[in-house]
């Protein structure tokens, strides 16, 4: 038992290790993008707003506590406020490492009896898969108001998908217990379809979190380009939600989506003659601010107190 404790305060260790390492080579990884030109051109005329920015983290982490709490209440599991905070975290940790972000399930479900695994995972699927519909739903605004996708060529085509992947989301969110046939004489499954019967606002009260965080994200990013010397309007807050958009639904592998926000960014943003740097320093505080940050709090809050 004590060789296992000292594994686990060394995996613990060495995940601290190789965070802060990728960290800091993805960092210089963007920056040695950046031509003189652009660093010319870059000026931080409000650092106030930067400073309003990053403290919005601390409602945007609460959301997703929020949502993590009524999942625990959906599925009547009982819980200290210690464990529902160190679970809550240690998904933050193990969604970082994982494609997508989706992986936040694993850190989450050992610290509660085996029996509840199953539900956890499925419930924080759909918890997740609440901030995927509220992305496209505000994208699908942003590419109507702005007549297409910023800086794409021939984006009409893309229009009509973004719309039928719209419906699908939808449907699938609010039918997902109806589409899966082929688990429907299992256990599990039953029980799965059983508990959202009977929490029939769970997934509505998840939806409108999950809107209230991509409001948060908006306004998170608005104010760090504004601090920058850009000016704010509609048409810059519509490209925003395109490059979350785009963002969300391309694939990542670990660490978030770093990289590829700030090639997104550029190229959406770029076409409204933002700052290149200015667009990558944006992106980079807001992902080490919202994704980066909680993770290292987890690293040093989690304990190593798992539920067999």
């Amino acid at each position: 038992m004590l060789k296992t404790k000292q594994n686990r305060k060394k995996l613990f260790v060495f995940a601290k290790l190789i965070l802060f390492a990728g960290v800091l080579f993805l960092i210089y990884l963007q920056l040695r993008k950046v031509g003189s030109e652009q660093w010319n051109d870059f000026h931080l005329e409000r650092p106030l707003m930067i400073l309003l920015s990053i403290l919005l983290v601390i409602p945007n982490i609460y959301l997703a506590f929020l949502k993590w709490k009524i999942t625990l209440k959906t599925l009547n599991i009982v819980s200290s406020r210690s464990m529902r905070v160190q679970s809550f975290f240690a998904g933050i940790v193990t969604g970082l490492v994982t494609p997508n972000m989706i992986g936040n399930f694993l850190g989450r479900f050992y610290y509660f009896n085996r029996s509840h695994r199953i539900q956890i995972t499925l419930f924080t699927l759909i918890s997740n898969f609440g901030q995927f519909v509220s992305t496209i739903t505000f994208g699908w605004i942003a590419v109507l108001a702005l007549g297409g996708f910023l800086s794409i060529e021939y984006s009409d085509n893309y229009t009509i998908g973004v719309g039928l992947l719209l419906i699908g989301s939808y449907l699938s969110f609010f039918f997902i217990e109806n589409f899966a046939l082929r688990f429907r004489k299992k256990r599990y499954f039953l029980e799965f379809k059983s508990v959202l019967m009977n929490a029939k606002s769970y997934r509505l009260k998840i939806l409108a979190l999950s809107g209230l965080r991509f409001l948060i994200f908006t306004l998170q990013y608005s104010l760090m380009i504004y601090a920058f010397g850009e000016e704010l309007n509609l048409t810059l807050i519509f490209a925003i939600w395109q490059v979350y958009l785009i963002t969300m639904v391309f694939p990542s592998l670990i660490l978030g989506k770093i990289g590829i926000k700030e090639v997104v960014g550029i190229a959406i943003l770029g076409a409204l003659g933002v700052n290149e740097f200015a667009v990558i320093f944006t992106s980079l505080i807001i992902w080490f601010v919202n994704t980066c940050f909680p993770a290292l709090v987890g690293l040093t809050l989690c304990r190593s107190k798992f539920q067999k």
